[in-house]
């Protein structure tokens, strides 16, 4: 029984340290700057404030390309179930090979989550041009 507790704890401890790009205890105590997500103000414990916490969806413009017209538009999409399932790609490269674009115009970020991202949390890549 002791042993069950222990994992438990233990698990549940690992689980809420060791996100990628996103609340991570490890980043806010050692290397701040170490932030990998593209949508920033997302992956930190302050998105509380903003609200959304049942559910929040938001667009974040993202950076420009040069000399493109926004004719078509590519999106790439990962996703993350309950922290232990994760499964996609959202990548600038999968978002241009899906809207079969050569030349970007620019890119924004589209992020969803449902219960601050814990339950479910999906982040979409967007490209535009030609």
């Amino acid at each position: 029984m002791k042993k069950s507790i222990f994992f438990a704890i233990s698990l549940t401890l690992l689980l809420l340290t060791l996100n990628c790009s996103g609340n991570n205890l490890y980043v806010y105590l050692y290397a701040p700057g170490a932030n990998t997500n593209p949508t920033r103000e997302y992956a930190s414990p302050y998105v509380a404030s903003k609200g959304g916490f049942f559910f929040h969806k938001n667009y974040v413009p993202g950076p420009l390309g040069l000399n493109a017209e926004g004719t078509s538009e590519g999106k790439g999409c990962s996703h993350s179930i309950l922290y232990l399932f994760a499964f996609g790609d959202s990548s600038i490269e999968s978002a241009k090979k899906a809207g079969n674009i050569t030349k970007v115009a620019y890119v924004d970020y589209e992020q969803l989550g449902i219960l601050a991202g814990h339950v479910y949390h999906r982040v979409c890549t967007i490209v535009k041009g030609s």
